[in-house]
């Protein structure tokens, strides 16, 4: 099934179809400034990459993650991961260590440090963009579901 797409301008009078529209702003959204800012200032008060802090928000805080999964969930590479847990252990705010029955699997447990930082970094990523206020309540829960739509399809599907 192919993307639905049909052509129109923006404001600037591009010529662009609906899908790629749709996407751009998605975008503008997702990333908003103010947003990372915020997280860019957690990430330099807590002496971290910003991956790091963004790694914050799938991180458990009470049980251990292995860094398989914890790449997964970012969807990045393998490696980078190493990158972010380093950070996050030269700022004592994790560590890495053997799984509890498989030790070639290394999984990442935050400290109490660690704990306090992902909390701000939940709060801080979990939180909608000023833009969402401009929506009803109503207008909102159409987006939740059409958002809910996306994202099912772009589930990777078990093999």
């Amino acid at each position: 099934m192919g993307v639905a797409r049909t052509i129109g301008a923006d404001e600037a009078g591009v010529v662009k179809d609906t899908a790629t529209e749709a996407w751009e702003r998605m975008r503008e959204i997702t990333h908003d400034p103010q947003v990372l800012g915020q997280l860019q200032a957690l990430a330099d008060e807590a002496g971290i990459i910003p991956g790091a802090a963004k790694a914050l928000r799938f991180l458990s805080t009470t049980e251990p993650m292995a860094m398989r999964r914890l790449a997964a969930n970012l969807r990045c590479d393998n490696s980078y991961v190493t990158t972010i847990v380093d950070s996050l252990e030269e700022a004592g705010v994790a560590r890495r260590e053997a799984h509890a029955t498989d030790r070639r699997i290394k999984v990442i447990v935050l400290t109490d440090a660690g704990r306090t930082l992902a909390g701000r970094a939940q709060e801080i990523l979990g939180t909608p963009p000023p833009a969402f206020e401009l929506l009803s309540p109503a207008e909102t829960e159409i987006l939740r579901d059409l958002m809910r739509k996306l994202g099912s399809a772009a589930k990777p599907t078990s093999t």
